[in-house]
């Protein structure tokens, strides 16, 4: 065990040595009370010549014009960050009509704000002052409210991007187009007088006159489902099944150029119209199915097709 030292003086009161107790103390406190006043002598010549030691201390002029300049940014960030919310609510109505566009359902404003709706924002009462915590949580609100609307605007943008990309699909799926040129009996469709029988005979498509051997054309893309003889009165007919619960029937064929099985761009020839099976002379019969039920052709014909155009622009995809 190490025998503590001990400090003794001479007292002329006592004509003897004494302890010295409590020096260690009284040393310790004057050693730290010459060094806080030298370092708060240190720190306050530091200030006074502009920190020359580097320590980052600021002086109270210096913080409050920081704290004033970091307020006016917060403030000027904040007229921004409302002008951007104000844009993105005038794009709602762009919105809309775009969806209208894609045949999107549109959304309304209350849809709207539930989906942008504010949350909760940090408090900082008490550790700043209340204007500073009122500014600062001002901007969280509005950030909060961008994040969620440009989130909101970005998922519709996608909804309708992708409704556009199916819709050019479809549409194209459509049968929308005239299948052939010639004279057309637009008012052949439906409950009309057969010409072999003598009677009322319901008529489910329309007759397109024309020379045998002239171009037939698929009326919207699709995969040919049938070809050939029908062993009725359609003769030779072809079938094209569009999908979208579309499909397209064609009669009275001299000829059919696609094969069953194979896939057709609106506008590809797929065969020549004739007159056989049971035909008054040569035509094409026409019939648009959809979802089974047979349809009026003439409320999708397209007027005015190019099929020359079609060929043409057939040819430049393929290359």
């Amino acid at each position: 065990m190490v025998k503590r030292k001990k400090l003794f003086f001479y007292s002329d009161e006592y004509v003897t040595y004494v302890e010295a107790k409590g020096y260690r103390l009284k040393m310790t406190l004057l050693i730290a009370s010459i060094t806080f006043v030298v370092l708060f002598g240190l720190g306050l010549v530091n200030n006074a010549y502009g920190d020359f030691l580097g320590l980052g201390i600021k002086t109270t002029s210096e913080l409050t014009t920081e704290n004033s300049l970091l307020r006016q940014q917060l403030k000027e960030l904040n007229a921004k960050m409302s002008a951007y919310s104000s844009s993105l609510s005038s794009l709602a109505q762009s919105d809309n009509q775009l969806r209208s566009i894609v045949n999107l359902p549109k959304i309304d404003v209350e849809t709207r704000q539930l989906g942008t709706g504010g949350a909760a924002v940090e408090s900082y009462d008490g550790v700043i002052s209340t204007d500073a915590s009122a500014l600062i949580s001002s901007s969280q609100i509005l950030l909060n409210k961008l994040d969620k609307e440009v989130t909101f605007q970005r998922s519709s943008y996608e909804q309708i991007y992708s409704q556009y990309e199916n819709n050019k699909v479809v549409f194209s799926s459509m049968p929308a187009v005239k299948p052939m040129g010639g004279t057309y009996s637009y008012h052949g469709f439906g409950m009309r007088m057969d010409p072999f029988v003598g009677s009322l005979k319901r008529h489910e498509g329309v007759d397109i006159h024309n020379d045998v051997g002239t171009p037939v054309y698929a009326t919207g893309d699709g995969i040919i489902e049938f070809t050939g003889p029908t062993g009725s009165g359609y003769g030779i007919a072809l079938e094209v099944n569009h999908g979208y619960g579309y499909k397209s029937w064609y009669a009275h064929l001299s000829k059919c150029v696609a094969r069953s099985g194979q896939r057709v761009k609106r506008g590809a020839l797929i065969a020549y119209s004739g007159n056989t099976g049971r035909s008054t002379g040569p035509h094409l019969h026409y019939e648009v199915i959809r979802n089974g039920e047979k349809q009026n052709p003439v409320e999708y014909f397209v007027d005015d097709v190019d099929y020359e155009k079609i060929r043409a622009q057939l040819v430049y995809n393929k290359n």
